[in-house]
């Protein structure tokens, strides 16, 4: 298979992955949506945001990450995409100053076929 086509493939699986993060958020866990897939300028060291909602009165910043077994999932989690996804809330805070005052927090959902979303609250520490 071609880098284009498997490319092409991690975008729509990614997307469809963050889709069932969401329902999976505001039907089970009652979250509250605010936005998805939130770009930081490139060159800055920020990465995108997946998914941004609310767990009542909390900011939630949310990754999400797709893979064939749980362990790949979480290790998906490093350091580093750790550190740019801080600094593309810090972005998201500077652009949207009605959420400044409220508590944040960081949440990974892996996704693993066949099998219900893990959710895992508060596993991303500020840097």
């Amino acid at each position: 298979m071609n880098r284009q086509l498997r490319g092409l493939i991690s975008y729509i699986t990614g997307h469809a992955a963050e889709d069932t993060a969401c329902d999976y958020l505001k039907k089970k866990k009652g979250y509250r949506f605010i936005e998805k897939n939130v770009h930081a300028k490139r060159g800055i060291g920020a990465n995108e945001l997946d998914l941004v909602m609310m767990d009542k009165k909390t900011l939630v910043f949310i990754e999400v990450k797709k893979r064939t077994n749980l362990s790949d999932a979480a290790e998906a989690i490093g350091v580093r995409v750790q550190k740019r996804l801080y600094r593309a809330a810090e972005i998201f805070l500077s652009k949207h100053p009605e959420y400044v005052n409220k508590d944040c927090r960081f949440d990974v959902v892996l996704i693993v076929p066949n099998q219900e979303p893990v959710h895992l609250q508060n596993v991303i520490e500020e840097s």
